[in-house]
């Protein structure tokens, strides 16, 4: 397929009972979001964290062109925007290829999801946040695959600080549908009590199943319990809008009403990627320096007033168009 921005795409809902051990399956809804929202849910799944980890300097021009190729290349739409698996091009693939793909059709709708259904603002991964946060104590519960334990715990933290509402998702991506898997995304999505001291909103697994006609998505939604979490909203901004920043940085970046957008060009498209003027420039700093110093870092403090007034105008943070 070719994503193309004012073009309107679907993918079904389906939900399950909260009992664990419940699987019966019930149409809830068909998620709709334009070319546009999907680019723009690309360009925010699955970010690189390799810039808090190594002083590697890479194209994020180039990292958004693949992955958005990628989608293109293993996904297709009707002639009514229902999105599938393009079974010509599965067949060319093993089972390690496959799951890899499932995973990230899976994170980029399940970014979608969570922007156009329970009005989160951005996801970050919780196992990176774990790690370059002190203040964060998660509990990985224990799996055994393949007669080795493993420990887990739930792939996104979201949120939406105007309304103080966050969320925990665990994306499974399966092309047959997978009752073991849900009920271990189960337990990882229901180790969450409290985020910041808010009971989470939603502690959703959600399994993306790429096999059959249509790409459909089924949720089920446990009760947190046991581990709270309590983490600086300064880190969380910088952790998913810096990459954001350095592509917009890569696209030369213009200013204009207090936005700072970059123009990416794709297969006869141009989309502006902007943020706030005030986010930009604190994250101009880290970006400019290579380190980010908590201690003189006021991201959110600088956007709270901005970011209050985009959601009175019903606006967002990060925009596609």
């Amino acid at each position: 397929m070719k994503i193309k921005k004012s073009e309107t795409y679907k993918v079904d809902l389906f939900e399950e009972p909260h009992a664990k051990s419940d699987h019966e399956r019930n149409f809830t809804k068909t998620l709709t979001f334009t070319g546009s929202e999907l680019i723009g849910a690309i360009i925010s799944a699955g970010m690189p964290d390799v810039y808090l980890t190594k002083h590697e300097k890479r194209s994020r021009r180039e990292e958004i062109l693949f992955k958005i190729k990628l989608f293109e290349t293993f996904v297709k739409s009707s002639s009514k925007g229902k999105l599938s698996f393009d079974t010509s091009r599965r067949a060319y693939l093993d089972s390690t290829e496959i799951g890899a793909i499932n995973y990230w059709i899976g994170m980029v709708l399940i970014t979608v999801l969570g922007q156009k259904k329970y009005n989160y603002e951005f996801m970050v991964h919780l196992s990176m946040v774990k790690l370059f946060s002190e203040k964060i104590d998660t509990e990985k519960r224990p799996f055994v695959i393949k007669g080795k334990k493993v420990f887990k715990s739930p792939d996104l933290l979201a949120i939406n600080v105007l309304e103080k509402k966050y969320g925990v998702f665990e994306s499974k991506g399966y092309t047959d549908y997978n009752k073991k898997a849900m009920e271990s995304g189960y337990t990882q999505a229901k180790s969450i009590k409290s985020i910041n001291g808010y009971r989470p909103e939603n502690c959703l697994v959600v399994m993306t199943q790429t096999g059959g006609n249509e790409i459909r998505m089924i949720e089920k939604d446990p009760e947190g319990e046991n581990v709270e979490i309590n983490i600086d909203l300064d880190f969380l901004y910088l952790y998913h809008f810096l990459p954001i920043a350095e592509l917009i940085t890569e696209l030369q970046p213009d200013e204009y009403e207090g936005r700072v957008s970059g123009y990416l060009e794709y297969d006869n498209n141009s989309y502006s990627i902007s943020i706030p003027g005030t986010l930009y420039k604190e994250l101009s700093r880290t970006i400019d320096s290579g380190v980010w110093n908590p201690d003189d870092s006021s991201i959110y403090e600088s956007l709270f007033d901005e970011a209050s007034v985009a959601a009175k105008d019903r606006e967002k943070i990060l925009y596609v168009e």
